[in-house]
Formats: C-alpha cells, sequence, structure tokens
C-alpha cells in the first residue's frame, strides 16, 4: 500500500522578530488506511509485521522531540515509546 501522499505543506510567517515554520499534512488517508491494515487478518508464520506508519510531518516533530535523526536508533526507541501511547493509537498497525 505504499503511496505517495499529496496535501503536504509548509508555510512561514514572522512575529515578534522570529521565523516560525508551520508544516501541516493531510493525514487522513494515513489513518484510514491504517484502520484497514489493522482489520485485515496476517497470515500465520510471517516473518515480519508492519508495527505502524505515521505521517511524515509527526516524524519530523518526534525528530525535533528527541533530539535525533530519523532512522537513528534513538528515534526508533523513541518512536516505538510514542506508538505504545494511547494517543498515537491509529498510527499503529499490528503493534509490537
Amino acid at each position: 500500500m505504499s503511496k505517495v501522499y499529496e496535501k503536504l505543506g509548509e508555510s512561514y510567517h514572522a512575529e515578534d522578530g522570529k521565523l516560525h515554520i508551520v508544516r501541516t499534512q493531510d493525514t487522513e488517508p494515513i489513518l484510514k488506511e491504517n484502520h484497514a491494515m489493522r482489520e485485515t487478518p496476517t497470515s500465520l508464520g510471517q516473518p515480519m509485521r508492519l508495527a505502524g506508519r505515521v505521517p511524515a510531518v509527526v516524524c519530523q516533530q518526534w525528530a525535533k522531540e528527541c533530539g535525533s535523526a530519523i532512522g537513528t536508533a534513538e528515534f526508533n526507541e523513541y518512536v516505538k515509546k510514542k506508538l505504545m501511547d494511547g494517543d498515537f493509537a491509529k498510527f499503529r498497525i499490528k503493534g509490537f
């Protein structure tokens, strides 16, 4: 189900002498696909499973929060903790 998601956006505005960058993304298509994938039974004996899918703008925010680059071991651990949090349950597919 690999797709290119449209509706990524970025806007800039100055306030109090600071430049603010706001990144946006329409996450609804990803959340709908995650739900569909969660409801689809997996084949027995699969060596790997998809734990979750996180929108790009959320990954960027989490990388900023944890101070590690996307793809590093530190970032991966941070994402695992975030995915276990109930606030981000819609990003989980089959869990860890």
